[in-house]
C-alpha cells in the first residue's frame, strides 16, 4: 500500500469513529457511520468554510433535515478543526 492510500485510510477511520462517537475501546464505526464518512471529507475538503459548511456537515452526520442533535452540531464542530487546512 502507499503512502497516500495509508493516510487516506487513517483519515476515513478517524473521521468514522468521531461520527460515530468516539469512546474508550471502541475500534471501528457502525455501518452507518462508515456510509457518512466520505460525504463528509468531500464536504470538508470540496467547500469553502463559510456559514453554511458547518450545519451541512451535522445534517449529513445526524441524518436529519435541517433539525441535527446537538452532539451531531458537535461532532461537525470537530472534524471541521480537525480537518480544515
Amino acid at each position: 500500500m502507499s503512502t497516500v492510500t495509508d493516510t487516506r485510510a487513517h483519515v476515513l477511520r478517524e473521521v468514522s469513529l468521531t461520527i460515530c462517537g468516539r469512546r474508550e475501546g471502541k475500534t471501528a464505526a457502525c455501518t452507518s457511520c462508515l456510509r457518512k464518512t466520505d460525504a463528509v471529507v468531500h464536504t470538508i475538503r470540496g467547500f469553502e468554510l463559510n456559514t453554511a459548511l458547518l450545519p451541512r456537515l451535522a445534517d449529513i452526520i445526524c441524518g436529519a433535515q435541517g433539525q441535527p442533535r446537538a452532539s451531531c452540531w458537535e461532532k461537525a464542530t470537530t472534524l471541521l478543526l480537525e480537518l480544515r487546512p
